[in-house]
């Protein structure tokens, strides 16, 4: 495998929990919008709450 560079984006968001009316927690809820709303679908969703984008050089080692 060749070296790589590894992008880690983390967003963090405040539910609105009256959207997710059959949730009863968190968990429920992030599980429901992995589901139906992917980031990798729906992008422009998530860009207020981007917390951080880390570069990580990964190395193959033989």
């Amino acid at each position: 495998m060749a070296d790589t560079i590894r992008v880690t984006v983390v967003f963090e968001y405040e539910p609105f929990k009256d959207n997710y009316p059959d949730c009863s927690s968190v968990e429920d809820m992030a599980r429901l919008d992995e589901s139906i709303n992917n980031w990798v679908e729906y992008p422009e969703t998530y860009d207020d709450d981007l917390v951080s984008v880390t570069y990580e050089a990964i190395t193959n080692e033989s």
